[in-house]
């Protein structure tokens, strides 16, 4: 597969409109080639897990958290160094779907919220909207046309009309969409512009949503025990005897906490909660881990890039929580 088209399909699921002004989503180091034939896809992108890439013949590697959130100088032998000096050696395409994944809810971070069956689903803090459009070619053209041209430009025949071309606009402009849709149709080929759906697509952070139905305190923690693969919590601030509304946010979201709570939440699921937002908080923020609710994150983007790509060989590569539990016995 051609490099920009594997990128296109990553931006499709996370799309860069939707990151967070701060963040650093998208390249990270740049290679030479220009078809990848093996992905290695991890939520770090470690020296380790580089390694293993580099193993395994990768040339292209896909991560969740930045390799840097700001241009570092490479100016000694440490971990960032040799991490960017086996991209380089090795040609392998570094690439980073940070916030531009997390703020996608149709996307794999919103597996929690599948797997706790949350109904109306909202973000808690949007960040972009696009539109979808449709270009049509009414007539029966010949020959046989992708299902998706260009990474993001989606393709279906309709008896009797002809091939309905559908794309966002925070993927592609109608302009350099239209000038793709022309290429593999034949010439002469007449365009329509359909209506813009009225539906908009919301872009933004954390998720909320409601249970199917209210469980008490305890069947609500068995039910995300079977959801959250850790041996530890932690908690803070007043448990409810009840809870039916269900907020989260993956990696480091106690931010959003207090919006969770103001529109109803009962309980705020997320990571790396600090001191303070435990001390102030005015609802239960149950802290998962930042590590469990972005590993099974990744492991399903690898996935669903896997489906979308069968010709490329797409290899999750699993890590292991840098935080672990040390019992004290006094």
């Amino acid at each position: 597969m051609h490099l920009t088209d594997f990128i296109h399909m990553i931006e499709r699921i996370a799309p860069v409109c939707g990151a967070a002004e701060w963040d650093n989503s998208g390249v990270q180091v740049a290679s030479r080639c220009t078809e990848i034939h093996s992905v290695a896809v991890a939520l770090d992108p470690s020296e380790a897990n580089i390694e293993k890439a580099v193993s395994q013949g990768a040339d292209f590697f896909l991560a969740h958290h930045p390799l840097a959130f700001k241009p570092q100088p490479l100016s000694g032998n440490d971990s960032y160094f040799r991490s960017v000096s086996q991209l380089i050696t090795n040609d392998i395409c570094l690439y980073s779907a940070h916030t531009s994944l997390d703020a996608n809810p149709a996307g794999p971070v919103g597996w929690l919220a599948e797997s706790l069956k949350l109904q109306n689903c909202k973000t808690l803090e949007p960040t972009a909207a696009s539109m979808q459009h449709r270009i049509i070619a009414p007539s029966a053209a010949s020959g046989s046309i992708p299902a998706v041209i260009a990474g993001s430009i989606r393709c279906r025949h309709i008896q009797g009309i002809g091939y309905e071309f559908e794309f966002d606009t925070e993927d592609i402009v109608y302009e350099t969409a239209a000038d793709h849709i022309r290429q593999v149709l034949p010439a002469g080929t007449s365009l329509l512009k359909a209506e813009e759906r009225a539906g908009r697509r919301e872009l933004g952070l954390g998720i909320s949503g409601s249970l199917p139905c209210r469980l008490s305190w305890h069947e609500f923690v068995q039910l995300l025990e079977k959801s959250v693969e850790r041996t530890f919590w932690t908690t803070c601030g007043p448990v409810p005897e009840t809870v039916e509304t269900v907020a989260y946010c993956t990696g480091s979201g106690s931010s959003l906490a207090e919006t969770a709570f103001a529109r109803g939440a009962d309980v705020f699921i997320t990571g790396d909660v600090k001191y303070h937002t435990a001390l102030d908080t005015t609802g239960c923020i149950i802290d998962v881990g930042h590590f469990s609710l972005e590993e099974e994150m990744m492991r399903r983007f690898a996935a669903l890039l896997a489906a979308g790509a069968p010709d490329l060989d797409i290899t999750f590569l699993p890590s292991q929580d840098p935080i672990r539990l040390h019992p004290v016995h006094g």
